[in-house]
């Protein structure tokens, strides 16, 4: 596969405040060859989407606002059907991930996971570009 590591324009969005989670999703998604930017709130979030229409957005939803199924919506609505909108919590918070699926994300995995399978999801999630 080519690499798009040096395209100025991500083909990803990371949406969290957790620099682990978002280290790990950004440089497993670099070692497949793929930039994604990150975003800590909603208003950065919103403007990067409008600004790339990222093929793949990953929400952690402890980030807060900017992971609230108001916001999901609203990243569902800029964002557009072929944009991969995925969102990511603690397994416990069944109910915030049945929030996020009835906001628009195509999946709602809990952390473990969408940790033990992030190499493969990414390579799935960027098979259309």
């Amino acid at each position: 596969m080519e690499s798009k590591s040096n395209d100025p324009t991500p083909t990803g969005l990371v949406i969290a405040r957790d620099l682990m989670f978002t280290s790990k999703v950004t440089g497993t998604a670099e070692a497949i060859g793929h930039r994604m930017r990150t975003a800590a709130d909603r208003e950065s979030a919103r403007t990067l989407i409008e600004r790339w229409h990222p093929a793949v957005i990953v929400v952690d939803l402890t980030a807060g606002e900017s992971a609230s199924p108001e916001s999901l919506a609203e990243y569902r609505r800029l964002a557009g059907d072929s944009t991969h909108l995925i969102a990511v919590g603690p397994h416990v918070d069944a109910d915030r991930l049945a929030a996020a699926r009835a906001a628009g994300c195509q999946l709602a995995l809990p952390r473990s996971k969408f940790s033990a399978e992030l190499p493969a999801l990414l390579r799935e999630w960027f098979s259309s570009l």
